[in-house]
């Protein structure tokens, strides 16, 4: 996903924060816009990143 992100995102800073408790957090400028345990436990697609970036 930070791949992606990068493609569409030149100068976003993507940073992967190893945790081991099953964690999947993406946020921007501080907004959270994905947890994985608040969602379900589901890991969004690339897509569904990309467009809440874009947003």
């Amino acid at each position: 996903m930070g791949a992606a992100i990068r493609e569409k995102h030149a100068d976003a800073e993507v940073e992967l924060i190893e945790g081991g408790r099953g964690d999947f957090v993406v946020k921007n400028d501080g907004a959270e816009l994905w947890n994985k345990r608040a969602m379900g436990d589901e890991f969004p697609e690339n897509d569904v990143i990309l467009e809440k970036l874009a947003s």
